[in-house]
């Protein structure tokens, strides 16, 4: 075998490796971002499990702050079954979806929305902020007093140009947003977390099929 065959046979080895290792985690990501817009949330008040300690918590630090219970969803993503706790403000004027997110203490995002399509969010830890046409997102990291007060003051500012956002009051207007939210922007939001699993699966493929042309066609 040639020093250029045997160069050949050793990056295909080692990029299939790494693909058995990349692959299964890009396609899984590809799948829950290429069917963001057409999937929906369901109302599983009742039939979900016991509250995570973790939503417990942030549920409880949310109450004094004007956020009460309002019900439980589920959404069927390609890696199984997940449920997030919702809470409605007491001025009907935005929600709260919290999710259990173990790595980073969980995760709260606070939704407004407008009938002209506008929409502003605030997320608590960590997220992808984002500044364009219909939607604002700001991300806090330090605490869920000081989401809400940013939600609350982004509503006051809003308010000004768009009048009073649509009034949630019930699990049907929070389903409805959530599906107004999904048709128009779709997976924007997860697409770059989606870009940086699924590129460097993609680029080790390639390597993977040109080395292999590689070593069939040399002697």
């Amino acid at each position: 075998m040639s020093v250029e065959r045997g160069l050949a046979l050793a990056v295909v080895v080692c990029a299939t490796g790494l693909l058995l290792r990349l692959g299964p985690g890009a396609i899984r990501s590809w799948q829950i971002y290429a069917g963001t817009a057409r999937r929906r949330q369901e109302d599983a008040t009742g039939r979900a499990p016991v509250q995570p300690v973790g939503v417990a918590d942030r549920a409880y630090l949310l109450d004094p702050l004007g956020y009460r219970p309002l019900g439980v969803t589920r959404l069927i993503l390609p890696v199984g079954e997940r449920f997030a706790w919702i809470l409605a403000a007491a001025d009907a004027e935005s929600y709260a979806i919290l999710v259990d997110a173990p790595a980073i203490g969980g995760l709260t995002g606070i939704y407004s929305a407008w009938l002209d399509g506008t929409w502003l969010a605030t997320m608590h830890p960590r997220g992808q902020p984002t500044d364009r046409q219909g939607l604002q997102v700001r991300i806090v990291s330090t605490t869920l007093a000081d989401a809400v007060a940013l939600q609350r003051e982004g509503l006051d500012r809003l308010r000004q140009t768009h009048g009073a956002p649509r009034p949630i009051r019930t699990m049907a207007d929070m389903l409805a947003l959530d599906a107004d939210y999904r048709e128009r922007f779709g997976g924007s939001r997860i697409r770059p977390i989606t870009m940086r699993i699924v590129v460097p699966a993609l680029v080790v493929a390639v390597i993977a099929v040109l080395a292999l042309v590689l070593f069939l066609t040399t002697t």
